[in-house]
């Protein structure tokens, strides 16, 4: 009975570690890029205040030199919802990338250094989710993220 239970025991105890190697093991990188949504760093944005978005991307190529588009999609101005491509910063390319890009807009007005999103075009706030996809220079493409929770943009 002893010998039975140490082996139950034991059998029991290799399951755990190898689910744990498993778990631990290396990410899966493929050669269709992965994009994660982060965070925003507020979800109110007024007019004139950057809208910052963190987006975290995987590429097992590391050649993601091309594109990153968005979407914005509002709940009650159809007229602002924008398609937008979006510049790569530039950085070392290696295989099994990953990393994150810092998506910054300033909200309805030029300020120099940053990419202009219009304000509402309805003239009052609007709720916005942004959504994100990304192009390799191979021409793979990225299934379709969405940020966490719509962004409030004010007018």
């Amino acid at each position: 009975m002893r010998i039975q239970r140490s082996r139950l025991l034991g059998i029991a105890g290799m399951a755990i570690l190898l689910s744990l190697m498993v778990s631990c093991g290396k990410e899966n990188y493929t050669t269709k890029p992965q994009l994660k949504f982060i965070k925003a760093k507020n979800y109110t944005v007024a007019r004139g205040d950057l809208i910052e978005m963190t987006v975290e991307f995987t590429d097992k190529e590391g050649d993601l030199t091309d594109s990153m588009f968005i979407q914005t999609v509002t709940t009650r101005c159809p007229q602002s919802n924008r398609k937008l491509g979006y510049p790569m910063p530039v950085f070392p390319t290696s295989n099994n990338i990953k990393g994150e890009v810092q998506v910054t807009f300033v909200n309805g007005t030029f300020i120099p250094g940053y990419v202009a999103l219009p304000g509402p075009a309805c003239g009052k706030p609007d709720t916005t989710t942004f959504k994100f996809w990304i192009r390799d220079k191979a021409k793979n493409v990225s299934d379709t993220i969405t940020s966490d929770k719509p962004i409030i943009i004010l007018n």
